[in-house]
């Protein structure tokens, strides 16, 4: 896609950051994001070991693979590599929401944006609301560039 994330696919079947993440990546990035600092895979490992057993080398691995995704920067330690998130969970959000929704209209036109309106509907009215607002900010802009 870009020289940012690494994102290569997006399932339906799956819920939250598991769509475009695998199960295990996901949970280890929430319990970074949560943590708010640069964490050790021990770290991460001792964490997810209060839910279950896991090994220490699927952590490492799994760690090491959301490094070569561009989602963590690995960085030397006095014992150990710290890593740390390269974005906020806000922006990884916006980031993959965007990746989403432009290639759903690339690839489908306009008939990704009238199933997304009638999503938005379902979720509730304020979504609506959003989405209009949104779009009279992005047309007052995009007006006062031209």
């Amino acid at each position: 896609m870009d020289d940012g994330i690494k994102f290569q696919s997006f399932s339906l079947e799956r819920e939250g950051l598991a769509r475009v993440l695998g199960s295990l990546e996901a949970e280890v990035m929430e319990i970074i994001w949560r943590k708010g600092q640069e964490v050790t895979i021990r770290e991460v490992w001792e964490e997810l070991m209060l839910a279950r057993t896991i090994a220490f080398n699927t952590v490492m691995t799994v760690m090491n693979r959301l490094a070569d995704k561009k989602l963590l920067r690995r960085e030397p330690g006095r014992e150990a590599y710290r890593f740390l998130p390269v974005q906020t969970r806000e922006g990884f959000l916006r980031e993959i929401s965007r990746r989403v929704a432009a290639g759903l209209v690339e690839d489908f036109g306009e008939h990704a944006i009238a199933p997304f309106v009638e999503a938005l509907d379902v979720a509730g009215p304020g979504y609506l609301e959003e989405l209009e607002e949104f779009i009279r900010r992005r047309k007052e802009r995009r007006d006062k560039h031209r």
